[in-house]
């Protein structure tokens, strides 16, 4: 059986947050210490410390914060029939006037309503509601495994630029592959949001730039 839209959705963000975050704060962490020291064990060492760390902790806390809207969506679910149980009526009411809002005529808006109701008046007045599908309720799990995916396949371009490109070149390399890969998370994140394109774009490329810029600062400072 397909898997519904709204757990695609779920999935795929967590899957661009979690290579956002693994590029970004991965990056930082690889250039804070070739800011201290030239040394690519010492780099290769902290790079994956950290990637095992960040793996971990955004895939928790995915599942903290997917489960907290779980726990909306299901209260959000039983107060709906409480509420279709004191005021059917009413319910059937507000999916009329929606339907003649969206430019069904009243008798068949009506029809329509009383149709509904009568099939399955929870589901379509939760949705209608609070935008959620009483069938497929988010799930905190498949967030958090594909963060946990996401984060590491995110850190591997960082890592792999600073660690195994020539010493001459890496910095530069890091760099193209860091805002390369900045590019894409920042374009379907946008998409996946309905945002413009261009400013979440913009906007991931600085964050990552001023990240990577900082903590090279601060690692030129701890080498002194």
């Amino acid at each position: 059986m397909d898997m519904h839209i709204s757990r695609k959705i779920n999935i795929l963000r967590a899957i661009v947050m979690g290579a956002n975050d693994g590029i970004i704060s991965i990056a930082g962490v690889v250039f804070g210490v070739f800011g201290a020291s030239m040394s690519t064990w010492a780099i290769l060492i902290a790079g994956l410390t950290a990637t095992i760390a960040g793996t971990f902790s955004m895939a928790t806390g995915e599942y903290v914060s997917v489960n907290a809207q779980l726990d909306s969506e299901r209260a959000a679910k039983v107060h709906q029939q409480r509420v279709l149980a004191e005021d059917f009526a009413g319910e059937k009411a507000f999916l009329t006037a929606n339907y003649i809002d969206e430019g069904i005529t009243p008798v068949r808006a009506q029809a329509l309503a009383t149709e509904v109701m009568a099939h399955d008046a929870l589901k379509e007045t939760l949705a209608l509601r609070y935008g959620i599908d009483a069938d497929n309720l988010i799930s905190p799990m498949q967030a958090a495994v594909a963060s946990m995916i996401a984060f590491p396949l995110g850190a591997i371009l960082p890592m792999v630029g600073m660690t195994v490109i020539s010493a001459h070149y890496r910095v530069v390399a890091t760099i193209i592959f860091v805002v390369i890969a900045l590019i894409l998370t920042g374009y379907f994140s946008a998409k996946f949001g309905d945002a413009p394109a261009k400013q979440s774009v913009l906007r991931n490329v600085i964050a990552g730039l001023f990240t990577m810029a900082v903590t090279y600062g601060v690692g030129l400072l701890v080498g002194m």
